[in-house]
């Protein structure tokens, strides 16, 4: 994963890139060297390496290598070994869900990879009977004025949850009594904290905006769908909804 996507508002000189490039080879031994010994390997000092993470943003040295050992090194290590691959906020809200399941309109949105993710919940929607309709247009506002259905819900898929398309269609839906449902890796992303329902996915790559490496993400969306199906089975049996998703 190239570092000047993850950082990409901050211009890096030659030597602070070399440093950042270091870290992330092994941050493990740049944690048992200590700044002054990964100073001298990049040819730098002691105080450039804490300006660095300053500059960053961070509040100092160990700040920045642990950043870079949990959100670059280790998922791109291994991120196929995750269990607890999905979290809802509020969880409150999935009872209410589940039973809106059976009434509401729903339209379905993705774009890129998670319009695959979009399409797959759209044809389980179709054979489960639920009142759902797919759309690929990139706005919503457009889509609206030619559409004669008006919706109850939109459902977004967005990895990131700040795609052009997700904060297109996040912003065309303020002020609309229209609830908003959306799959995302990032709890904090400007579309989580619109929705009125989030399923938080595991995203081990939440800075590889170009889907490069391999990550779970999109194949979790599809087990988290399938487990909030098998919760509204359940409670359409009269079963209750006893076994969280969270």
């Amino acid at each position: 994963m190239e570092l000047e996507n993850i950082f990409r508002d901050v211009s890096f000189n030659k030597t602070e890139l070399t440093v950042l490039r270091y870290i992330q080879n092994d941050p493990e031994q740049c944690l048992r060297e200590g700044i002054r010994s990964v100073a001298a390997r990049c040819y730098s000092n002691p105080s450039s390496l804490v300006r660095l993470s300053k500059k960053l943003n961070f509040s100092g040295w160990l700040e920045m290598v642990y950043f870079i050992k949990f959100n670059i090194t280790l998922p791109r290590l291994d991120v196929t070994n995750d269990i607890d691959f999905m979290h809802i906020q509020p969880t409150e809200r999935l009872p209410q869900l589940l039973q809106n399941l059976r009434q509401q309109r729903i339209l379905i949105h993705g774009s890129g990879f998670s319009q695959l993710i979009a399409q797959y919940i759209y044809n389980k929607f179709l054979v489960t009977g639920v009142n759902a309709s797919l759309a690929l247009w990139p706005d919503y506002e457009i889509l609206e004025q030619k559409a004669a259905t008006k919706f109850d819900a939109i459902w977004i898929i967005s990895k990131s949850g700040r795609s052009s398309s997700s904060l297109s269609w996040m912003k065309a839906l303020e002020g609309k009594d229209i609830d908003l449902v959306c799959f995302t890796g990032d709890y904090q992303s400007p579309l989580s904290q619109a929705a009125n329902t989030s399923f938080i996915i595991h995203d081990p790559q939440k800075y590889d905006d170009d889907i490069y490496w391999s990550n779970p993400f999109f194949g979790y969306c599809i087990l988290g769908f399938e487990r909030l199906l098998k919760l509204w089975f359940d409670q359409e049996q009269g079963k209750g909804t006893s076994r969280s998703l969270t």
